[in-house]
Formats: structure tokens, C-alpha cells, sequence
């Protein structure tokens, strides 16, 4: 997939949450942390990074405070029928907010470049080309930087 046409549309499964992601992502990555696979039910959280001004919300999502394991304040919104998560944003990083790549109609082109908390990863749910970043040496902006040189051209239809 050389080309994905914005805006990109996504939303819980009820349907009474819908976003539309109106400019290219900034990273995606999995996270293998605990909380993450608690969350999501699953071996890992498959994540969007976007800016919250390039996103439009309608329909009006809970939101719960929750401290990540590295201590920062996340709110975490979801859907207060179906109860999906549909995004987080870290209250000491408002412009920017983090995606379940599940909740977009087609994700197809949100392929991770990284991978964190490796550490407490189910073993087969390693993923084969995502560099594992370690807790201490995470650098969202160049991963960003790295994620946006290899990923898909994405334009406005």
C-alpha cells in the first residue's frame, strides 16, 4: 500500500463513537506492557500517535484517568455504550493523542515500527521487523521521524 486517502475513518463497534483522522499519523507502534495487553484483551495495544487538532470526535465518549506504569496521567476515552476504548491522550501532552489502530474502519497500512515493554511480551507475539525500544531509551519524536520515512504517502481525496 503505496497511497492511503485521508480523511481516515474509524470509531467503537456500537457505531455511537466515530472519529475522522484528517492528516497523516505521526507513529504507530505496539506496546507489550501489561496494562496494555489487559486493555485491549490481547498480546499487545497496536497504537496511533496523531495530532488531536487533526482529529474530529462525534458522539460523546467517557473519559477515565488512568496512571500509566511509567507514572504519567493518561485519560483514556471510550464508548459509554459498547464500551470500546477508542483513544488516549496523556494529560502533560494535550495536542497529541494515541489511537487504537482496531477502532479505524481499514488499518491495513498501520504497520509498527517499534515495539515496547518486550520485556513482558508473550513470546509469540514478538513482532518480526519492529525494532524493540527499551523503556529509558524512548524517543517518541524519532521514532516518529522513522515511522513517517517508511510509511505510506497519505493524501486528501
Amino acid at each position: 500500500m503505496d497511497v492511503v486517502d485521508l480523511p481516515l475513518p474509524g470509531g467503537c463497534l456500537c457505531g455511537a463513537i466515530r472519529y475522522r483522522l484528517n492528516a497523516a499519523p505521526l507513529l504507530v507502534y505496539a506496546c507489550h506492557c501489561h496494562d496494555c495487553q489487559t486493555r485491549s484483551g490481547s498480546a499487545f495495544a497496536l497504537t496511533v500517535v496523531v495530532r488531536t487538532a487533526d482529529l474530529e470526535i462525534a458522539g460523546e465518549p467517557e473519559v477515565a484517568r488512568m496512571t500509566s506504569p511509567s507514572g504519567r496521567e493518561l485519560d483514556h476515552s471510550f464508548c459509554p455504550e459498547c464500551r470500546v476504548r477508542v483513544l488516549v491522550r496523556a494529560v502533560a501532552a494535550p495536542d497529541y493523542a494515541s489511537l487504537r489502530a482496531g477502532t479505524f474502519d481499514d488499518a491495513s497500512w498501520a504497520v509498527p515500527i517499534a515495539q515496547l515493554y518486550v520485556e513482558s511480551a508473550i513470546p509469540w507475539a514478538i513482532i518480526p521487523g519492529a525494532d524493540a525500544v527499551a523503556a529509558e531509551n524512548l524517543d517518541f519524536y524519532a521514532l516518529g521521524e522513522a515511522w513517517r520515512a517508511s510509511a505510506p504517502r497519505f493524501q486528501a481525496r
